[in-house]
């Protein structure tokens, strides 16, 4: 089982407060562009995400988890994947009620779709 984790700084083995499935050969992405190419380029069972991964675009802009959950739903989407379950590790509250909800909708939306 493969998975990746989007994290700046933490590594899987110090987020305790969430239980993954065992034996998962995690990839560490710590930038947008590694996160993306990651998903262009291989499959995942799993990707967990961190919400503040002090990751910024070419004009500068924030470019945090949440906005990299919705550019891989839409990837999964648009290319006909199948989406891997999906964890949210992020210790920003707010953040992380935000990914969780927009994957609650997205996948309502894409049951309804299908």
């Amino acid at each position: 089982m493969r998975g990746i984790f989007l994290d700046d700084e933490r590594y899987p083995k110090d987020v305790t407060w969430i239980k993954y499935p065992e034996n998962v050969e995690w990839v560490i992405a710590r930038t947008q562009y590694y996160f993306m190419s990651l998903l262009e380029d291989e499959e995942f069972d799993i990707i967990t995400f961190d919400h503040d991964i002090e990751c910024y675009d070419e004009e500068g802009k924030e470019v945090t988890g949440y906005d990299l959950l919705k550019l891989a739903l839409d990837y999964f989407y648009t290319n006909n994947k199948k989406i891997p379950a999906m964890y949210f590790h992020s210790m920003n509250p707010i953040g992380k009620a935000n990914m969780e909800g927009y994957l609650a909708s997205f996948t309502k939306a894409y049951t309804e779709s299908t």
